[in-house]
């Protein structure tokens, strides 16, 4: 995988902010996720201080470099989220709970 100019997302969050834990600064943005001139800049940074090529992507080589794994990069997927009908029999089993109590501060 490989980041670079126009990319968005958690992925580029990681890259900053292993960036940043290697003393490069992104003074203006920050860890915002959005791969823009700033960050192209600090991945030119951090290449010339690992003495790699300064391309401003950030290829495999470099996340590499900076302890990022493949694996670390990989966004959840919707299995990873509560299936629609667990959420549904937890919400039915919250209100029936509230009911409950209710019905016994009435009594």
């Amino acid at each position: 995988m490989t980041l670079s100019i126009g990319d968005k997302g958690p992925q580029v969050m990681h890259l900053q902010s292993a960036l940043k834990a290697l003393g490069i600064g992104l003074p203006k943005y920050g860890v915002d996720g959005i791969f823009g001139p700033e960050t192209q800049a600090a991945v030119k940074q951090a290449q010339q201080k690992l003495r790699l090529p300064p391309s401003g992507t950030a290829d495999e080589i470099l996340l590499k470099r900076l302890g990022i794994t493949q694996q670390s990069l990989q966004v959840p997927t919707k299995g990873a989220l509560p299936k629609p009908a667990l959420l549904v029999i937890g919400t039915i089993a919250i209100i029936g709970i509230g009911i409950a109590i209710k019905r016994t501060k009435r009594d």
